[in-house]
């Protein structure tokens, strides 16, 4: 490992570096530099940088949130360029940013939200007040920030309620400090607490967490216990469920696994740890997205409103016109209020010169004609609306639903006279009926699967018993029954039935009084067009009463269908083609004098006007409308992140891609990956920076299809430890190794190793031996830097999965020590067993030698030939000869032990060979056989071990006296 990393972290553990140790640390990067150039791609290095690197501890953010690199005093420069930065925004944003800086996990509370919202709004709206008072960011925001944040260790996870298939009352702890290395093989249940600690923890994937998929029923809330520290405040404990978001503080701790492995080698990264400046940018840029979002969720009611319109009915080139025109939503000139209310303001002066010019200009043809083509723009409107009405309720459309109503009751009557004949023996009347259909249906939602359970012993979904043969008997014919063609035709008839209501439900219905209002203006013509608005109204109202009808068919209070509305369609078609002429012939005759045409434009307006009066009401609420769905597009404009990311683009090349270049080329290094040549890729988008790894010249390829499986999962583990930096918070890696070699796995346990000695909590699943001696043997070379624990988890009949075991190793790793101790202790418990005769004392007595032979085998390999050649180690020690002695007594002993724990462990006997169980003082005794031949053979090899050490030495020559 560089120099550069070690000190770096060992200072911000410890306490804030000395200058001495950053100018050594400046030292050894800028020494380092034609290394970096060799892996990295020059071109996306800058010396200069790297030359003043600092060393970075970590703080905790919000769910969602970057943790925090605070660099201190040597980062002012970055704080001048931010300050200088946030002065050029909005009064707003500054303030914004300041209640950011100040909280302490650049989180704002929902006050701050609604605060920030509303000098956005006032923004937004041109200042038109004084509005709240904004508070700027300023440098003391900033440097409260400069101190290293607490370090945060997962302390256990558990017990865990009904997660996976994970066994109750069992609680996973994990050291503070140091390693603690779990040992669990495929399906004992160590990956169910893994996909705990991603829910809990920051991880680039999830899995989604289940409980036991093999359970015929409902298994309860998921759940599990949690305890964890930040910094040196007390533990904390935590009732945790799925449905919850997780600790804030835990997003500290980082999880590594295969699922993320593959994203770490093949899609952009959001990088995870960044300095104070650029996650405060960076956590602005998601405070203006959600807020825009929540502005954006103010929009639909307003457009909902405004797509109505202006009222009509106004002359085209009429003053009202031109100022209703004006009231658009994308509208730049929108009217004031009192523009609209000084238009629609008539005195009595005007009152009285409307009521004499209409006297003059009564027989006026174009005030007639004018008269005559406002009437067309009214029918015209009430044509489009008969002409859905007389469709959907036609003749047609009431026979064709009719026939639906009949299908349907044909359909129902044949499933009940089905129903009827198959389940005539039942217990209960009317299965098969709509109310036994509804339960059926309610009872396979909540079973949630197409057809109920209809095998023996399966829970009924109902009284959650298993099932009986007979009870499995009549679910198979209840599902047969859902199944058959007169079932289906049944469901197919409803179906469509209800299409067709739903069809007369949505038909338009406005509001009678509205219609007739609207319509005044071409019954004033005459006595007959008068007669006429009344022949509409009540062909509206026959079409309401219609549908209204057809709707509540076949209801058993539900009114006779009345017959079709009066057809008017060609009637007013006809009025309005006699209108439109009636318009062209007195426009055609009029004189046009100026004198009358200045008359009638005077007329025009103060109808108009009038008009204006009646609608003003709602004309002032669409102002309102528009006015505010402007303010709220203004406002999430102001919102735009382009203005965040270019800001973090000009800071993350000197504050974070540098330094995120440097430590990942010191990963790759550590994993001897440095033989492929990688380039990285930074950016930001929507105010979130981001990092990728590519292979340098290669392109529109992905990482996965060009390296081994092996440089995969090497690849991704060396971006997992570049990206946390030199935060001291804990990590938490599951099976990291698969796919390695021996030697890469030995890098991998040597690199994790020193992390747990650079002060960093870490936690290690596995289920490969090799691995798991490898970070022993690692962390017993650290000694006291990096202590270890270790921890099993294993499944049994009985017990379940999930179960641990403190504090101990595999059988397959335990030395022969361990063995001869467990071997006793399991000897005298059998002491104690109730039926010695019986097969459960006989299984475990055969248990107990099958043990005992394997621990012969390893003293042979352990004691007798003194670890010269171990298992699972790839070196042969040939030093280690120098005491290994086998004489012949050895050699009777161990030949006699071991012939008598085969036959009593793994050889199925002949009936006439049978031998009874051993009884636990013989147990107990075979066992001690095992530990004095060990004993005899450790005082032994001193007398051997010096007796060789002179075959080391030359025979000493004599000399002449």
């Amino acid at each position: 490992m560089a120099p550069t990393r070690r000190l770096g972290r060992r200072c911000a553990n410890r306490a804030r570096p000395s200058r001495g140790c950053l100018e050594t640390a400046a030292q050894a990067a800028r020494g380092s530099t034609s290394e970096i150039a060799q892996t990295i791609n020059p071109g996306k290095l800058n010396s200069s940088i790297l030359s003043g690197y600092h060393f970075m501890d970590g703080v905790n953010g919000e769910a969602g949130a970057p943790w925090l690199h605070p660099f201190g005093e040597e980062i002012t420069v970055s704080n001048k360029a931010l300050l200088d930065w946030a002065k050029k925004q909005p009064a707003w944003a500054s303030d914004a940013l300041r209640r950011l800086a100040s909280s302490s996990e650049l989180a704002l509370t929902e006050e701050d939200k609604k605060e920030v919202l509303s000098r956005i709004r006032h923004a937004a709206s041109n200042g038109a007040d004084d509005g709240p008072q904004c508070t700027p960011l300023s440098e003391d925001h900033l440097r409260r920030h400069g101190t290293p944040g607490p370090r945060v260790a997962l302390t256990s996870i558990g017990p865990v309620a009904n997660i996976d298939r994970l066994a109750p009352n069992q609680r996973l702890r994990f050291a503070e400090s140091g390693v603690t290395l779990v040992f669990g093989e495929n399906g004992s249940g160590k990956s169910g607490y893994a996909r705990i600690a991603k829910h809990l923890c920051r991880s680039l994937s999830q899995d989604k967490l289940k409980g036991d998929v093999f359970a015929t029923a409902p298994t309860g809330a998921m759940g599990a216990q949690l305890q964890f520290r930040v910094g040196e405040d007390e533990l904390k404990t935590l009732d945790w469920s799925p449905d919850q978001a997780p600790p804030p503080a835990l997003r500290a701790v980082s999880v590594f696994d295969s699922h993320n492995a593959g994203l770490y080698v093949d899609d952009k990264n959001q990088i995870a740890y960044l300095p104070f400046q650029l996650a405060l940018l960076e956590q602005h840029g998601r405070v203006c997205t959600a807020l825009s979002a929540q502005l954006s969720s103010e929009e639909p009611p307003i457009r909902q409103r405004l797509a109505s319109g202006t009222p009509a009915g106004y002359a085209p080139e009429g003053l009202c016109q031109t100022l209703l025109a004006r009231m658009k939503p994308n509208g730049s000139d929108l009217p004031a209020e009192q523009e609209l209310a000084t238009l629609a303001a008539l005195s009595e002066e005007d009152v009285a010169e409307l009521a004499k010019l209409e006297r003059t200009l009564a027989q006026d043809p174009v005030a007639l004609a004018t008269t005559r083509r406002r009437a067309i723009t009214l029918l015209e409107r009430v044509l489009t609306l008969y002409s859905a009405l007389d469709a959907g309720l036609s003749v047609q459309k009431a026979t064709e639903f009719e026939g639906l109503l009949a299908a349907a009751a044909a359909a129902e009557a044949a499933v009940r006279m089905s129903a009827g004949e198959v389940f005539a023996q039942e217990p209960l009347p009317n299965v098969g009926g709509e109310a036994w259909r509804l339960m059926f249906e309610a009872a396979r939602a909540f079973a949630g699967r197409d057809e109920l359970p209809e095998q023996v012993s399966e829970a009924c979904p109902l009284c959650l018993d298993p099932l009986s043969p007979a009870g499995a008997d009549r679910m198979g014919r209840f599902n047969a029954f859902i199944r058959s063609e007169a079932s289906r035709q049944a469901q197919a008839a409803r179906a469509a039935l209800q299409a067709a209501r739903s069809a007369f439900e949505a038909l338009a219905t406005p509001d009678a009084q509205a219609v007739e209002d609207s319509l005044v203006p071409f019954a004033e013509l005459d006595d007959a067009h008068q007669a006429l608005v009344t022949r509409i109204m009540t062909a509206l109202a026959a079409h309401l009463a219609r549908r209204e009808a057809l709707v509540a068919r076949p209801g058993t209070n539900a009114a006779p269908v009345p017959p079709p509305a009066e057809d008017l369609q060609a009637e007013l078609r006809a009025v309005c083609d006699r209108l439109a002429e009636e318009a062209a012939a007195l426009e055609a005759s009029a004189a046009h004098e100026g004198a009358l045409d200045a008359a009638r434009r005077r007329v025009s307006d103060l109808k108009d006007r009038a008009k204006l009066r009646d609608d003003l009401p709602a004309l002032l609420q669409r102002l309102a409308d528009l006015r505010e769905l402007g303010r709220i597009r203004a406002a999430i404009a102001l919102l735009g992140t382009a203005p965040i990311t270019r800001q973090i683009n000009q800071l993350r090349r000197a504050l974070v891609t540098e330094d995120l270049q440097r430590r990942l080329v010191e990963e790759i290094r550590a994993l001897d990956l440095a033989h492929i040549p990688f380039t990285v890729s930074d950016g930001a988008a929507q105010g979130v920076n981001h990092f990728s790894l590519g292979l340098e010249g290669v392109s529109r390829i992905k990482n996965s299809q060009i390296l081994s499986e092996g440089e995969q999962r090497a690849l991704a583990l060396a971006c997992f430890l570049a990206e946390l930096g030199d935060q001291a918070s804990g990590i938490l890696v599951d099976d990291p190794v698969t796919s390695l070699d021996h030697h890469r796995m030995r890098k991998v346990a040597a690199r994790l190793v020193d992390e747990a000695a650079g002060g960093r909590q870490v936690i290690i699943f596995t289920h490969n031996l090799v691995f798991f001696n490898e970070v022993a043997s690692e962390a017993a070379r650290r000694g006291d830097s990096a202590p270890l624990i270790k921890m099993m988890v294993r499944k049994s009949a009985a017990g379940g999965y999930g179960l641990i075991e403190e504090d101990t190793a595999p059988w397959l790793i335990r030395n022969v020590v361990d063995r001869i101790q467990d071997l006793r202790e399991r000897a005298k418990t059998l002491a104690g067993h109730d039926d010695p005769t019986g097969e459960d004392y006989r299984r475990r007595a055969k248990d107990f030698y099958s043990d005992l032979r394997e621990t012969w085998e390893r003293a042979v390999e352990e004691t007798l030939l003194y670890k010269t050649i171990q298992r699972l180690v790839p070196d042969v020690i040939t030093q280690r000869l120098s005491g290994v002695e086998v004489t012949d007594a050895d050699y009777s002993v161990i030949y006699h032990a071991m012939k008598r724990a085969s036959e009593r462990s793994g050889h199925d006997m002949p009936e006439g060979r049978a031998i009874s169980a051993p009884s636990a003082d013989e147990m107990l005794a075979d066992v001690e056989t095992l530990d004095r031949l060990r004993l005899e053979i450790a005082t032994r090899r001193k007398v051997v071990e010096k007796r060789r050490k002179t075959l080391e030495e030359p025979v000493k020559a004599a000399l002449t006296a």
